[in-house]
Formats: structure tokens, sequence, C-alpha cells
């Protein structure tokens, strides 16, 4: 019977344990700021300018802020070093379905950029073209 609780203990434990390192994932903080601007270059205030990943899966919240009157942003995030992309948005998500006929729902990126392991700054200019949707 000692032999049986034992097993069942040590089982447990072992599971308890299971698939943790018992250390936490190192978040940075990564502060962005920038401009939008539309075709003519004049500036897009009140826009959702979004900090996405660019190659894995969204997990979680998006971090998004509104670009100023003079088309200004600025944003601080807390993340892994990743692949990542900031987005302009003229609604309130940075995704626009596939069939979307609203010719006010357009959403231009940046190019994917690769964050380090560490703090960083890095500036972020985005400019609506007429091939945007």
């Amino acid at each position: 019977m000692k032999l049986i609780v034992s097993l069942f203990v040590v089982v447990g434990v072992s599971l308890v344990g299971f698939g943790q390192t018992g250390q936490e994932i190192q978040r940075y903080s990564y502060h962005t700021w920038g401009t939008v601007s539309d075709e003519q270059s004049r500036p897009m205030a009140h826009l959702n300018i979004c900090w996405l990943p660019a190659e894995r899966p969204i997990n979680g919240r998006i971090p998004c802020v509104k670009s100023g009157d003079d088309g200004t942003f600025a944003m601080t995030v807390h993340d892994i070093p990743d692949k990542y992309t900031v987005c302009a948005t003229t609604t309130d998500s940075p995704f626009i379905f596939v069939g979307d006929t609203d010719p006010t729902h357009r959403v231009t990126c940046s190019k994917p950029f690769v964050t380090a392991a560490g703090d960083e700054c890095r500036k972020v200019d985005l400019k609506f073209g007429r091939a945007d949707k």
C-alpha cells in the first residue's frame, strides 16, 4: 500500500512541473514612433496604429494607439524578440476582410522588422498608396 501511495505522489509531483521551466519569458520594451500620411503626403489624423506579429499567430491583445491631429503616433509595447509590423488602419481593426467593398476601409503596414533581445526605439513612417485597400 505504501508503494502505491508513494508512486502516486511521485507521479503527481512530476505532472505538476511538466512543461514548466520555472522561468518566465523575458519581455522587452519596444518604443515606436512616426507619422502616417495619405497619397499626397498629408498627415492623417485619428487613425488606429497597431503593433502586430509579422509571422506568428496573434495570441492575446493587439496594442494600438490613435494618430494625433498632425498624423504622429508613439507607442511602447512589452513583448518578446520576434518579427513585427506596424499598421495604420481607417477602421477600428487592423484587419480588412476579404470581400469588404467599403472604400473607406483601408490599411497600410510597414515592412516586417526584427526586434532584438533588449529595449529598442524605432521610427516607422507609414504612407497610404493608391493601391492600399
